[in-house]
């Protein structure tokens, strides 16, 4: 499955934009620079400088030449091997480059891998163009982590947030132990409750400290050349995006375990549980509740959920949900 595929609904307001010849002329698309936004990146682009009607063919010279990055019409520039930054120079030569006329007559195009590791000199030499786009030029800026750029840059160009799907950062270790905290609901009391909670919290503190690991093996941080400062704001931004995938996923499958159990509680067919590998747990569980106490405890994951982007202690959070789940 490709890019378009995964991203149907930003796609298609991308092909309408063509279609209608009211593209942006700078696109911010948050997503793995080498994953879901370079895959979207090269769909884009492909639509561009295909050159038959069904655009994109994937299969014509100029979506090959796209596809390789090589066309001559594009310029990609990404942040050095060593420094691990995006330089005013670098930027000004992508400047340059997509102010000339170009080769084919028709579209030019800049591609900004990572481009959270430009430099505050290298973000305010984009500024410029951004505000006065040289005709039929397309940028694209690539970045998991957009909360690192300068506002004013996110303010000039259309956001496109694009998720990776299946594809994790951490994997899934935290669905074992998880899966454990599921079997033991609803608590016994409050400090059964309090238990659950600490559990949950070590859990995604563990999903945590493994995402900043990575994110710094990526900056490769025993380099000097990237400015501290720039470093700690991009550390702290992908780690916190990325989190909230993980976030997101461990609170789908406690919704998912939730459901199951409202199922049973309402005398649902069993054959439709999501988790059927734990049906005697559940059907254990669904005995505890009545239909209406179910519905609540999916509400209470619901709302613990939601409490997370406000500034609320995870502990806090965990605790009172788990204890409003409390058997009476």
């Amino acid at each position: 499955m490709d890019a378009v595929d995964l991203h149907a609904e930003a796609w298609e307001g991308i092909r309408n934009g063509y279609e209608s010849g009211r593209l942006a002329h700078a696109y911010v698309l948050v997503g793995s620079p080498r994953g879901s936004a370079l895959h979207f990146a090269e769909s884009f682009l492909k639509l561009l400088f295909c050159e038959r009607a069904d655009k994109p063919c994937n299969v014509c010279k100029g979506c090959k030449q796209v596809e390789a990055h090589k066309h001559v019409d594009t310029l990609w520039i990404e942040p050095q091997s060593k420094s691990r930054q995006i330089t005013a120079d670098d930027v000004r030569g992508l400047i340059q480059r997509m102010s000339q006329t170009s080769f084919d007559g028709g579209w030019k195009a800049g591609i900004i891998l990572s481009a959270d590791c430009m430099n505050v000199n290298s973000e305010n030499a984009l500024l410029k163009t951004l505000e006065e786009p040289p005709p039929k030029s397309i940028l694209l800026l690539l970045t998991d982590s957009a909360e690192s750029l300068l506002p004013t840059i996110i303010s000039r160009c259309q956001k496109i947030v694009l998720a990776d799907g299946a594809a994790r950062h951490t994997g899934t270790e935290w669905h074992l132990p998880l899966m454990h905290i599921l079997h033991e609901l609803p608590p016994t009391g409050g400090l059964d409750a309090g238990r659950l909670a600490c559990r949950l919290k070590a859990i995604l503190d563990k999903v945590k400290v493994g995402i900043a690991d990575g994110v710094m093996e990526e900056l490769d941080q025993t380099d000097e050349a990237l400015d501290e400062s720039k470093l700690k704001v991009i550390l702290e931004a992908r780690t916190n995006a990325r989190l909230k995938e993980v976030q997101a996923d461990v609170f789908r499958v406690m919704l998912d375990w939730h459901r199951d159990v409202l199922m049973l509680a309402s005398g649902v067919d069993a054959d439709q549980l999501i988790f059927p590998d734990d049906r005697g747990t559940l059907e254990e569980q669904a005995k505890l509740h009545t239909q209406g106490s179910a519905l609540k405890a999916i509400q209470e994951i619901e709302a613990m959920a939601r409490r997370l982007d406000r500034n609320i202690p995870d502990l806090q959070i965990f605790d009172e949900a788990f204890r409003k789940l409390v058997r009476r």
